[in-house]
């Protein structure tokens, strides 16, 4: 897991300041050290962390044994051991244990389609010197990231937006439809712009190929088929496809312990953490057993845990934490960040995300990552994407109910409904059967209220089209599919991945082997929600492995932060950001807009979590665009 950066310029030659003075605004995404090369049209950067092959020889930018092809890469190819098997048998010979090596033997082998060979996460460019083509590639759920600034005959890429800042053609400036679409939808990541006019992302799952001729973009992974089934009666082939789940979570986490320094896991006391913590276990003392069992020298078994403890009741998951400590023997490291070094750190973690961030969740991980350096272990397994693809938030109960309400249970539904008052939740089933899945419109949201605080240009913007199409099949399958595609799997994946690297840690998300997703998505409704119950087919699939306790919990919380508590804490320190609000000079909202919202919020009128999304875009404001310092201590 690295930071990577290129500048390709057909008219004249690279300027290799230019690269270097990328890749070292990427220094902390690779701790391990920094080097470029000059291909003529092409400079590439690298700033490395090691985590296979930890010597000299595996360093970027690598080239092939003929010279050939170069490559810069950010991630890992999970699956590398059982391709340098395949490629050594068509003549391939390797000088390093690396993944990289591997992808450079496999692009010369098979081209483009190499990527449909790879298990893992990555971004990265190949350029081929004797065709004078540039290939890059970005993984199928976009965990890696890879930006893109264009100026006519020049391209400049990199894995974050800061470094791209940098290029003398771009002027760091909001992109109204970004902007709009956070504030009004809370909604990020979800198409190719970003918050910077100028600066794109390469969509998850797309190859781009650049010659002297022009570009081509091509996608190489088509969205998986989704379930038709929204069935409630068990059919007898329920439970050979919870044993295909549970062989697929195996699979992923065996592949992904593979690694030449230590691995610790996220844990959290909920479902999706407990178990990858428990199945690493099972693998590490041979209670399990997986396919990639005869490659098992370059396995780190997950020793620690990490977690995010606080006190509140609401949002405490200790006793759970306790109970999968106990069951598995796992080392555990906690941390509780105050309201005071919650705040101390909003600055640095506005840098580290280049972006607004959606809630101060994103606040208590960056602690834990930063505990997770302090102790020395490199590579985290997390449980994202587990709840978008297994029915884990509580919404999805509303387009799980959408089409019995067209069925004979759908009057005792809605009475039902009405008798326990639960009325919003009838409206949202509702509307999910009107639209098949389609998220609640913008009118119905508690950010309506902004509306009358935005900026003309803003106000005005047309909201961003997604680049992945919605698929035929159930609406709760229909909505799992738009979460992971374009709502909020692509922002949480944002938010780890920049703080996960703020501090040269490798995040690996088991879940999102796309075996793994493929299935999930085919799953029938049943097995994702059934009643009240959520992830049914995970909680049966490991019954042996996951802590009863676990399995049987019934309270969602997720990753929780004290909110309530830190923001009330922080409103006088947050009065700073009253004083000429950045946000205000470049047209984001009117002119006392942030005041009023200020004002709203203290009131009571202001929703919590649309008024953060404020106070995000200013702070964002204040530290992306203008370079400043935040006004809090």
């Amino acid at each position: 897991m690295c930071g990577l950066a290129g500048v390709l310029d057909w008219r004249s030659p690279g300027d290799s300041g230019l690269v270097r003075t990328l890749i070292e605004r990427l220094s902390h995404r690779g701790p391990d050290g920094i080097k470029t090369c000059d291909l003529g049209p092409l400079q590439l950067g690298h700033a490395r962390l090691s985590i296979l092959d930890t010597s000299g020889r595996a360093d970027q930018p690598m080239t092939s044994g003929d010279g050939r092809y170069t490559a810069v890469h950010n991630g890992e190819i999970y699956n590398f051991l059982e391709l340098a098997d395949v490629l050594r048998g068509l003549g391939h010979a390797f000088r390093t244990t690396s993944d990289t090596e591997v992808i450079l033997a496999a692009y010369a082998e098979w081209g483009e389609a190499c990527v449909e060979r790879f298990n893992g996460i990555w971004a990265f460019a190949i350029w081929d010197g004797k065709a004078r083509r540039l290939f890059v590639s970005r993984d199928r759920l976009g965990v890696k990231p890879l930006f893109l600034a264009r100026d006519g005959h020049r391209l400049a890429f990199a894995s974050e937006i800061k470094a791209l800042l940098c290029l003398p053609w771009v002027v760091a400036k909001p992109q109204v439809s970004a902007v709009r679409d956070f504030l009004l939808d809370a909604r990020v990541d979800h198409g190719r712009e970003t918050f910077f006019a100028g600066i794109k992302r390469l969509p998850a799952g797309h190859n781009l190929l650049v010659d002297e001729e022009g570009t081509t973009e091509r996608r190489f992974w088509a969205p998986p088929d989704l379930s038709n089934d929204a069935s409630t009666v068990e059919k007898p082939t329920d439970g050979h496809l919870i044993a295909e789940v549970r062989r697929a979570v195996i699979e992923s986490v065996s592949l992904q312990l593979r690694s030449d320094v230590p691995i610790g896991s996220c844990l959290s006391g909920g479902l999706d953490s407990s178990t990858i913590v428990a199945v690493a276990s099972a693998l590490r003392d041979g209670r399990i057993a997986s396919s990639s069992a005869e490659h098992r020298e370059r396995d780190q078994a997950a020793q620690l845990a990490f977690f995010a403890d606080f006190a509140e009741p609401a949002i405490s998951e200790r006793r759970y934490v306790d109970v999968v400590v106990a069951a598995t023997g796992v080392g555990l490291h906690a941390v509780r960040p105050s309201s005071k070094d919650a705040l101390a750190s909003l600055e640095g973690i506005v840098k580290a995300q280049d972006e607004p961030f959606g809630s101060t969740s994103i606040v208590a991980q960056y602690h834990v990552m930063r505990l997770v350096r302090e102790i020395g272990v490199p590579v985290l397994l997390d449980g994202q994407g587990a709840d978008e693809l297994l029915g884990g938030y509580m919404p999805y109960r509303s387009h799980r109910d959408a089409p019995l309400l067209l069925t004979p249970r759908g009057p005792g539904m809605i009475a039902q409904h009405v008798r326990r008052g639960s009325l919003g939740r009838l409206a949202r089933t509702g509307w999910s059967l009107a639209t098949h899945g389609g998220p609640a419109p913008t009118v119905l949201r508690a950010s309506r209220h902004l509306r009358p605080l935005l900026g003309e240009s803003i106000a005005i913007a047309e909201p961003i089209d997604p680049v992945w199409t919605l698929r035929s099949g159930t609406n709760l399958a229909t909505a799992l599919w738009r979460d992971v595609a374009w709502g909020s799997l692509p922002g949480l994946l944002r938010y780890e991945d920049r703080n996960s690297m703020a501090f040269g840690i490798e995040a690996r998300v088991p879940f999102l082997d796309h075996r793994l997703v493929e299935l999930a998505l085919a799953l029938p409704d049943r097995l994702r929600l059934n009643d009240d119950i959520h992830k049914v087919a995970l909680r049966r699939a490991f019954p042996d492995l996951v802590p009863r306790q676990i399995l049987e919990r019934r309270d969602k919380i997720g990753f929780a932060s004290p909110e309530d508590t830190w923001l009330n804490a922080w409103k006088p320190e947050l009065r700073g950001l009253r004083e000429e609000p950045r946000s205000e000079v470049i047209g984001v909202f009117k002119p006392g807009a942030l005041a009023r919202a200020f004002d709203s919020w203290v009131a009571g009128r202001l929703a919590r979590d649309v008024f953060w999304r404020v106070l995000s875009v200013e702070m964002w404001s204040r530290v992306s665009i203008f370079g400043e310092r935040l006004p809090l201590p």
